[in-house]
């Protein structure tokens, strides 16, 4: 998986990276991170041109490390929020203090997550 994403309102600079993947990518709605040294459990979308779209956990393998879980997501990267309940639903907004951009996460292959819902 190669990732080329160009600087924007979500991201200050652009990021390229590549990866190799071990298996299906899955969509997801949150997952449980290691912030300001504890366990805290983050709403997540993929971010793009027209806002909100995907975000998605896929397995890959990490160069010396082993195995891993690559959260990505649009052409602009990720949105995240902290959030007190893994179900609970975000309105997105770049002008949210509370939300931030990531170009991509890579994770521990036991990352915690909640699926987004099917179709």
């Amino acid at each position: 998986m190669y990732l080329d994403l160009p600087a924007s309102d979500n991201l200050p600079e652009p990021v390229m990276a590549t990866f190799k993947e071990t298996g299906a990518g899955q969509a997801v709605r949150s997952v449980r991170l290691w912030r300001a040294g504890l366990w805290q459990w983050c709403a997540v979308t993929g971010w793009g041109e027209s806002g909100a779209q995907a975000a998605w956990c896929t397995s890959i393998e990490e160069s010396g490390d082993g195995p891993a879980r690559l959260l990505h997501g649009g052409d602009h990267g990720l949105r995240l929020a902290g959030i007190a309940d893994p179900d609970q639903l975000v309105t997105w907004d770049l002008a949210d203090a509370g939300q931030w951009g990531e170009p991509f996460l890579v994770c521990r292959p036991e990352l915690e997550l909640r699926l987004a819902p099917g179709p």
